[in-house]
């Protein structure tokens, strides 16, 4: 859990940053609406102005400037005209669109419109002159040409006042143009600068919730979720950037470590640290659900501690208290990382196994619990040994569900302590009777050879055609004191299992060779002794030693010794048992392979291995009179040793047809019942006393 977090040296209050920012937005707000509000009333302004003022002037003068076009046409007809009747009409209408209200109002503000009826009335007296019969041809032509010109003068000045009135309106109309233009372009800028400020504003803002609020947020939510799934790696919280963010991380720490805390003592015994039952039972409920469906085995201990009261009472509870914490470290020392171990209470103690493949294993587990326990505990200055009982039960034999699995533990407990206590019952009764006997049967395997309750049988190896012994292999006897013999198939595994196997495998190769000392002693020199090697005798660097050793205690030549391995060890590292045997070769002892036939050798390896022989093993011999392809699978092993220059030994031979059909394939030697079972040295020192088997292979009369 990280450590409760620290306020940095200068932090950033997030209720001043937010007051901050609404301030902020509301002065931008307030100012960009304030100028908008300001340039829209010049336009507005300026659009009204132009619109009350101008247009109604502007469209007088636009009028005033098309009559006097007209004026300027009717003129010029007038001009032109000698018709009294049209020039009087042209002259009137003249003056009365020389009277219109526009050039009235343009006559305001220019003289010339005033001249222009001065003028007219000048043109109609001179006309009216020229038109008086006593006026001469020449006074008339003066007449009009005076008129002429007078007219053509007035006409220049009303083309000037029109194209200026024209040009002024064009003037107005651009300037007002302009005018509004410049105001759109203003309404155009403050938007833009309004938006591109309240976009700053918001990016700024985002930006800084993202740093002060949302990623540290995120990272105290990845914190709780770590927390709640249990991960090993917790994301660490943040370092706190804000006095209320650092506020809430606090407060986060705090309630973690409450809920850790919380946690621990509901799922975890204060004492002993160990699951509670609470814990373990919810634990037993998914495991059991995984082997449910995986169709796996479970196993349930009850264990429960022997007179545990009695310490109490004497020694005082805080010395039973730590009896009860050291025998929790020792069962918890010596459990794999997939059980369950948990205290019940008082002195009762839960082991949840998962994956249950040997039920015998189980039983050996249960057994190393008590040895475990009964080891002396130093308390109050004594040395105190207490014994446990074990109770088991299996799922799915004994129970589908985990009420049923702990009533039946429970149950088979009591029986271990009605049997006795500081021992183990299995609930199911067949399966308590075969771990009691095996468990009866390794402790009795430990004491076997102290006891020299060992016996060596020796089996002859006989060459079939001349009847000779060339040799014997010593077939380890394990005779109780009641007499009764214990098979080498029932004792074997155990020893190999809790590793007795190589004191005993010692032994056996000590006994032999005294054994081949004394009968050397009696003349039989060539006499070959074959001795089996276990799986882990063979992996053991003091093979070669304790050989070497043997040899040369009783005199022994190497060649005389032969070692067996079997086709599976050989072939669990190939590679190291080339290296361990050469080593053996290097002594001169002769080396086989066992049981050829029966486990996956591979060819390209064989030929490395430095043997001397190949053993048939006896599963093809016995059929080969009623099976073709047993028949046929020893013909090949026979001609591929041959072709590899290795002798072949066949095992189990029983009938003389057997061994006819196996001597006919060129097998070298035999053993079997056919020739003898395995007996006793003195039974074997009375064979070679008589020197051969007879052709048929049963023993001379």
């Amino acid at each position: 859990m990280p450590p409760p977090p620290k306020f940095p040296a200068q932090t950033v209050s997030l209720r001043r940053m937010s007051l901050w920012l609404a301030v902020l937005g509301v002065v931008l707000l307030v100012g960009t609406t304030l100028i908008l509000a300001m340039v829209s009333l010049s336009v507005i302004q300026v659009a009204e102005s132009g619109g009350e003022n101008s247009a109604p002037q502007q469209m007088e003068r636009l009028r005033a400037v098309g009559n006097l076009e007209r004026l300027i046409a009717l003129g010029d007809q007038l001009d032109s005209e000698s018709d009294p009747e049209k020039w009087r009409a042209i002259a009137l209408t003249m003056q009365a669109l020389a009277s219109h209200p526009s050039l009235i109002t343009l006559s305001s503000s220019n003289g010339d419109l005033a001249a222009t009826q001065v003028t007219l009335s000048n043109l109609q007296s001179l006309q009216e002159s020229a038109a008086q019969p006593a006026v001469s041809a020449s006074q008339r032509q003066d007449l009009l040409t005076e008129a002429h010109a007078l007219w053509q003068q007035r006409r220049q000045a009303l083309k000037t006042l029109a194209d200026d009135t024209a040009v002024d309106i064009v003037q107005n109309n651009t300037l007002a143009a302009d005018e509004i233009s410049s105001s759109a372009r203003k309404i155009l800028f403050t938007t833009i600068t309004g938006a591109v400020l309240g976009l700053t504003a918001c990016v700024a803002l985002l930006l800084n919730m993202r740093r002060y609020f949302l990623t540290p947020l995120l990272k105290i939510s990845d914190f709780l979720t770590g927390v709640h799934r249990h991960h090993a790696d917790v994301e660490a919280l943040p370092e706190p950037n804000s006095q209320e963010m650092a506020e809430v991380v606090a407060a986060v720490q705090a309630l973690t470590q409450a809920q850790v805390a919380l946690e621990e003592m509901a799922l975890h015994d204060r004492l002993t640290g160990l699951f509670n039952r609470y814990a373990l039972e919810a634990r037993l409920y998914q495991a059991l659900s995984h082997a449910r469906r995986d169709g796996r085995r479970s196993a349930l201990m009850f264990i429960d501690l022997d007179r545990f009261k009695s310490v109490n009472d004497t020694l005082g509870h805080a010395s039973g208290d730590e009896l009860l914490k050291t025998v929790a470290e020792r069962l918890g020392s010596s459990i794999r990382e997939t059980d369950t171990l948990a205290r019940q209470g008082g002195d009762e103690f839960i082991l949840a196994v998962d994956d249950v493949k040997d039920i015998n294993a189980v039983g050996m587990m249960a057994q190393k619990m008590i040895d475990m326990i009964a080891m002396p505990i130093h308390l109050g200055g004594l040395d105190l040994s207490v014994t446990a009982s074990v109770g088991i039960s299996l799922f799915p034999d004994d129970g589908l569900d985990l009420n049923e699995l702990m009533k039946n533990a429970d149950v088979a407990m009591y029986q271990a302590k009605a049997a006795g206590r500081g021992n183990f019952r299995f609930f199911n009764a067949s399966m308590n009777s075969a771990a009691l006997e095996r468990l009866h049967l390794e402790n009795n395997l430990r004491h076997a050879l102290e006891r020299q309750e060992f016996v060596l049988h020796y089996q002859p190896q006989v060459n079939f055609e001349s009847g000779v012994v060339q040799g014997v292999e010593a077939l380890i006897r394990w005779q109780r004191p009641d007499g009764q013999l214990v098979a080498p198939l029932e004792f074997i595994p155990i020893a190999e299992d809790n590793g007795l196997i190589i004191a005993i495998g010692e032994w056996v190769i000590r006994e032999a060779c005294r054994t081949l000392a004394y009968w050397r002693t009696r003349g039989h020199t060539t006499l070959r002794m074959a001795i089996n090697i276990s799986a882990r005798q063979f992996r053991s660097a003091e093979l070669i030693h304790v050989v070497r050793q043997a040899l040369a205690e009783f005199d022994i030549p190497a060649r005389c010794l032969e070692l067996e391995i079997t086709e599976s060890i050989a072939m669990e590292n190939p590679q190291e048992t080339v290296r361990t045997l050469r080593a053996i070769k290097d002594m001169g002892v002769s080396l086989s392979i066992d049981d050829f036939g029966t486990g996956y050798s591979s060819l390209a390896y064989l030929k490395l291995f430095p043997i001397d022989y190949l053993k048939l093993d006896r599963t093809f011999v016995k059929d080969i009179e009623s099976d073709r392809n047993d028949a046929m699978i020893c013909a090949a092993a026979v001609s591929l040793a041959h072709s590899m220059k290795l002798k072949v030994i066949a095992e189990g031979v029983e009938t003389t047809a057997q061994a006819a059909y196996l001597s006919g394939q060129g097998t070298d030697l035999m053993q079997g019942y056919l020739f003898s079972k395995p007996v006793h040295r003195d039974q074997v020192l009375a064979l070679l006393e008589n020197n051969a088997f007879t052709g048929t292979g049963q023993l001379p009369h």
